[in-house]
């Protein structure tokens, strides 16, 4: 009888233990349909699509990366258009317009595909559920390559030109290898004699020149006008002026010449001149040190001269401040 009674308490602890994870179950699959709208309502689409290729049933119809429904059904509509049934939930409904459009696209390169809703424009109005809607593209990885094709094959004949520039280029033998040598070659030179592009670009003689010849033309234009002003008055003293011009201006061009041949003169001369003065500039060095080593000799023979007179026999006796007394006789 004891037996009995505590068997019974075992059952009913257990059929309410049994009973709270029921409860529970029912409770977290409610639950859990709920988040995953599995009791929500769906409404029918239809997609006109020219191939059934990628496309197979169970497979996710998105919005913006968001799942909104899935492919419910696909079959054979005509001979050429494939039909396929999606079912969208219903509050997703107003994405779809007359101007919506559907693509199928893939999540990444080799990832899943899915069909893709673009929505329309907020003035298009919205179609009624049991619609079709035409698929306008297919996105997949085939596809992307077909795409990518006409560039591909750019990419190849430019390569393929690069490649035989850079060809070109390392050839010893070839014309661009001979036109940098050549550059280099003249490059040298003009460094390396000073020649007119060291003169235009280095020197400062040629800014010099050009700046005493704006004055002199300066001086000449203004010299000019007054003797246009004083011409308009006296044509008749425009001959010996004239002859007085060419004078003046043969005088300058000898002028000229001749600081041209006083140049070549004087730049042996400044050339010696500049040996002299190192050569001079080494003499005074050494006549100093010499100067130096004179001096100090000088006085070790002082301070020798000043011992040696302290010493026997050239040091000088002491005279005696006192007088001998005589005895008288």
């Amino acid at each position: 009888m004891f037996f009995d009674k505590k068997m019974k308490e075992y059952e009913y602890k257990v059929g309410f233990f049994l009973f709270l994870f029921l409860i529970f179950l029912i409770t977290f699959l409610v639950y859990f349909g709920i988040k995953k709208d599995i009791f929500s309502k769906r409404v029918t689409y239809y997609v006109i699509s020219k191939s059934g290729d990628s496309i197979e049933r169970g497979m996710p119809v998105k919005l913006s990366g968001f799942k909104i429904g899935e492919v419910d059904k696909l079959f054979l509509d005509n001979i050429d258009y494939v039909k396929i049934k999606i079912k969208i939930l219903d509050r997703y409904k107003k994405w779809f317009r007359e101007d919506t459009k559907i693509i199928l696209d893939q999540e990444g390169l080799i990832g899943n595909p899915y069909l893709k809703i673009i929505p329309g424009s907020e003035n298009s109005p919205i179609v009624p559920p049991g619609s079709v809607v035409k698929l306008t593209k297919v996105a997949g990885f085939k596809e992307l390559l077909i795409e990518v094709q006409p560039v591909v094959e750019d990419l190849e004949v430019i390569v393929a030109n690069i490649r035989k520039i850079t060809d070109q280029f390392l050839d010893k033998k070839g014309s661009m290898q001979r036109t940098i040598t050549n550059l280099e070659q003249l490059t040298d030179k003009m460094l390396q004699n000073k020649g007119l592009l060291y003169y235009l670009t280095e020197d400062k003689k040629p800014v010099e020149k050009i700046d005493k010849l704006l004055t002199h033309t300066d001086e000449l234009t203004l010299n000019l006008t007054k003797f246009i002003t004083n011409a308009t008055s006296r044509i008749e003293d425009l001959e010996p002026i004239e002859e007085e011009f060419l004078n003046i201006t043969k005088d300058v061009k000898g002028f000229v010449n001749d600081l041209r041949a006083m140049k070549k003169d004087i730049d042996p001369i400044l050339k010696n001149i500049q040996d002299v003065s190192k050569e001079l500039k080494k003499a005074t060095q050494d006549i100093y040190l010499l100067k130096m080593e004179a001096e100090y000799t000088l006085k070790i023979g002082n301070d020798l001269l000043e011992n040696l007179k302290d010493k026997w026999p050239f040091k000088e006796p002491e005279q005696s401040s006192k007088t001998l007394e005589v005895p008288n006789p």
